[in-house]
């Protein structure tokens, strides 16, 4: 089974695809100043992964911090999965800590294009 994997920093989410468990992770950090190169590449990674047999059916986020250009992308990654991928049925569970009124607001963005 394939697996990739991204460490993340203090600026760098990290990014784990499994194929076994059809699961994409993202975590930590989000507030890199290059958001285009590492978001298109990640979305180009996710549509690879389903271009096979195997369907992400769970993309788990767990963001302690996300800038506004990590917010875009994320959103665009979201809704261009759903158009390329109309058969994937995949379930978006966002975790925060309840004090982060940010994340929890992208959060609910996000809940809103599904």
């Amino acid at each position: 089974m394939r697996t990739f994997a991204i460490e993340g920093d203090l600026n760098v989410p990290s990014i784990f695809i499994d194929e076994e468990k059809s699961t994409v992770e993202i975590s930590g950090y989000s507030t890199l100043k290059d958001t285009n190169w590492f978001y298109s590449n990640l979305l180009k990674w996710m549509i690879a992964f389903n271009s096979g047999t195997s369907k992400t059916e769970t993309i788990n986020i767990r963001l302690k911090r996300i800038n506004d250009s990590s917010t875009k992308w994320l959103s665009l990654i979201f809704k261009k999965l759903i158009n390329l991928l109309p058969s994937a049925n995949f379930e978006v569970n966002w975790y925060f800590e309840g004090k982060n009124r940010r994340v929890l607001a992208c959060g609910r963005t996000f809940q809103q294009l599904s």
